[in-house]
């Protein structure tokens, strides 16, 4: 999959253009995936949404989690982010899946039964509190 950013935009805008052109795909992508982590290259960071931003949150405690509300998007989404100067001392020797100029796979021990929902609902409960369109 090539990436239809230029390398030299800044990470904040290429994520932008990630999520406005492939934010559906990447959440189908993640509706039923239980063993593989998909990272989106941003330029200086990788991304992990969903069920692989939970898998990157177990295999890198240090990656930082962002729960947000995206346009079109009924329910919150939770990404997971971390430097490319990072992803040489935990993706180093994980087996790959798949690779593109912006996208990397890598197979994953499967989560377990109800991980990745207590874990979702951990990660988005502010959001719940502090929604503003609730009555």
């Amino acid at each position: 999959m090539e990436n239809q950013c230029s390398f030299s935009q800044p990470s904040g805008v290429r994520l932008l253009a990630l999520l406005q052109g492939q934010g559906p795909e990447i959440l189908r992508r993640e509706e039923n995936n239980a063993s593989l982590m998909h990272l989106y290259g941003t330029g200086t960071h990788w991304v992990a949404f969903e069920r692989s931003a939970c898998q990157l949150s177990r295999l890198c405690p240090e990656a930082k989690i962002i729960p947000m509300r995206l346009s079109g998007f009924p329910f919150p989404v939770v990404m997971a982010t971390f430097g490319q100067a990072q992803s040489e001392h935990f993706i180093h020797g994980l087996p790959e899946v798949e690779e593109g100029s912006d996208r990397l796979s890598f197979k994953m021990p499967a989560l377990p039964d109800g991980e990745y929902g207590v874990w979702h609902n951990r990660q988005v409960e502010y959001l719940s509190r502090c929604d503003v369109n609730k009555n």
